[in-house]
Order: C-alpha cells, then sequence, then structure tokens
C-alpha cells in the first residue's frame, strides 16, 4: 500500500517520503546467528522470499562500517521507512475528496447512548462544538484510546509506557544510503534522517504510566546509546559512532511518545459490546507497520463482512501475557 499510496488513496502527487534502503539486522553471537537462520528459513516458507542472510565477513562486505564482532545478518532490500505525518495528510487527502469531513481544535467528550437509561448503542460523540449524531464511532486514539473507550463503559486493558527516540540532525560519518541498521542482540538501532540520524533501542524496563500530552524525555538515552561503553550502545556494532562520541560537538535532542501495549502486544480492531462502538488501537508500537491492514480488517469486521470468529484481533478475545522481545 506504502509503495501503490497516490493509488491507494487516489490523489496525484503525493509525496509520503518512502524511503527502501532496507533493513539489516545484525548479531555477535553464535546463538544470535542460529537464531536468524531459523528466522529467515520461516520467513521464506511465508513467501518472504527475498530475506537474504549474511556471514560476518559477507555484511562488511556490503556495509563496510560494521564492526569485526559482527557474525551474522539478515537483509532485505525492499524494507524501508517514511514520514507518518505525510501518510496521515495523505489519507486525509484521500478521504476528503470522497466526502469525509474533519473537525480539528475540537475535542471529543463523551459519547451519547439511547436505550433506557442510555445505556444502549451509541448515537452521537459529544465535542466541544456539540454532538456529532452516528450509528457507530470508532476508538482509534492511541495512549488515551482506554480513556475514550471508557466513556461508554468499556474497558481497555492498555499498558502506555514512554518510548524514546535521539534525534542528531547532521554527523557526517553516518552514510547516506545505509539501511536501518539494528543490532539483533540488544534492540538498539539507527538509520540514516536528514544528513545525520534517528537512534533508538527500547527500554522494557520502562513502567507503565497514564496517558500524557506532554511526554518527558531523558538525557540518560542519549548515553545509553552513545556511550561506547554502554551495554545498548550504538558503536558495538558500527564502530564510527565512537568518533562521534569523542568528538562531542554534534547537535541533538531527544523526542517522546508513548506506546499502547496489550497483554497480547496485538491491536484492538473491530466492534465491541456496546452497539456502535469499535476500536482500531492497541498496536504495541508497530503502528506505522500494521496500520494499513489493521485498519482494512477494523473497518470489515464492523461492517460484518468478517465474522467474530475469524477475527484473531477482535476485543473480546482472550489474551495471554506476552513478554517483551528484543524489539
Amino acid at each position: 500500500m506504502f509503495e501503490r499510496f497516490t493509488d491507494h488513496v487516489s490523489v496525484d502527487g503525493l509525496d509520503i517520503g518512502l524511503t527502501q534502503q532496507g533493513y539489516l539486522w545484525l548479531t555477535t553471537s553464535e546463538e544470535g546467528a542460529q537464531r536468524q537462520r531459523e528466522l529467515v528459513e520461516r520467513q521464506r516458507k511465508w513467501g518472504l522470499t527475498d530475506v537474504e542472510l549474511l556471514s560476518g565477513d559477507e555484511a562488511r562486505r556490503r556495509f563496510p562500517y560494521l564492526a569485526p564482532q559482527v557474525v551474522s545478518a539478515r537483509f532485505r532490500a525492499g524494507d524501508g521507512w517514511l514520514e507518518p505525518k505525510r501518510v496521515v495528510n495523505g489519507f486525509a487527502r484521500g478521504s476528503s475528496a470522497r466526502g469525509a469531513v474533519f473537525w480539528l481544535e475540537t475535542a471529543a467528550t463523551g459519547f451519547e447512548r439511547g436505550g433506557s437509561g442510555g445505556n444502549g448503542a451509541v448515537t452521537g460523540v459529544r465535542t466541544s462544538r456539540g454532538t456529532i449524531r452516528c450509528e457507530c464511532a470508532v476508538v482509534c486514539a492511541g495512549p488515551f484510546s482506554g480513556v475514550v473507550a471508557g466513556w461508554a463503559g468499556v474497558e481497555l486493558h492498555l499498558a502506555l509506557r514512554v518510548r524514546q527516540k535521539l534525534v542528531m540532525p547532521e554527523v557526517p560519518e553516518v552514510p547516506r544510503d545505509a539501511p536501518m541498521t539494528i543490532d539483533e542482540d540488544t534492540g538498539a538501532h539507527w538509520r540514516p534522517a536528514g544528513r545525520g540520524a534517528y537512534l533508538l533501542y527500547t527500554q522494557h524496563d520502562t513502567p507503565a504510566g497514564p496517558p500524557m500530552e506532554h511526554v518527558p524525555t531523558s538525557a540518560d538515552f542519549y548515553f545509553s546509546l552513545l556511550r561506547p561503553d554502554s551495554s545498548t550502545g550504538v558503536a558495538r556494532i558500527a564502530p564510527f559512532w565512537h568518533a562521534v562520541w569523542e568528538r562531542n560537538d554534534d547537535l541533538w535532542f531527544l523526542m517522546g511518545g508513548q506506546y499502547d501495549y496489550t497483554p497480547d502486544h496485538r491491536p484492538l480492531l473491530g466492534p465491541t459490546e456496546v452497539p456502535g462502538l469499535a476500536l482500531n488501537t492497541g498496536y504495541s508500537g508497530h503502528g506505522i507497520m500494521g496500520s494499513p491492514a489493521g485498519s482494512g480488517l477494523a473497518v470489515d469486521a464492523l461492517l460484518g463482512r468478517v465474522p467474530p470468529n475469524e477475527n484473531p484481533f477482535r476485543p473480546d478475545r482472550p489474551m495471554a501475557a506476552r513478554e517483551f522481545d528484543v524489539l
């Protein structure tokens, strides 16, 4: 869908910043190499036939910036990244052309419901500009989805965890044509952005908390990624980051947000127990990757094109708690 975005939304000339320079997953252990071999074998059985499994030497010939300690890599050249805001605006333009109306700077405050005592089906959404009458409302409010669903008495089990991104706008050592480069052993990863890079890793010990409009960041995140002696330092697999750390004069800043984790780390898609109320939320950090197919499934489930027993992401499914993966 992202590769054919202008056709998908029927609007010409949209640029969503799609950059396909690949994803490169790296490991420095024999256990990691075995894990990669098993995963690539499964991926090929699933039909993803263009994933490459590279030895450490093969990976260094292709990507000379890699450390000698890398023993194995998996790479898919067709993977990449995009600009989420451009995607959102593109969907909005395509929807507007089909008659959709957007109310900006308009706070949702509750639901209108029919039936005796106002506990029946959703009949409208209350907002700061009045009530919007509707036969169905979809909760897709990210970290605030639990609050919004609660207005209708629907309890969502979402764990909200702060996630940070280190932005370094200008780092001359970063190869402009590098793929997303991921230390599979630690989860630390980076990719080119502007004339520098975005750098991240997932802090799994971050406590869950309430939804926040303004998410705090911590300078500790910078040091965890840039200090060469850090267990999550990006220099572990790409030694040029040593020089960046030693120079220590590059501009950097942090951005923060919240991931909304469900117990099984899978989204909540489709109707709830309240008639007229549906969900499209809980992507657990995989929103950009999962949202096109997820939103399509949510709509199909809402319209009855997918029966509940065929929807593996239905909100009332049994959920077993899942441990965090490396990424």
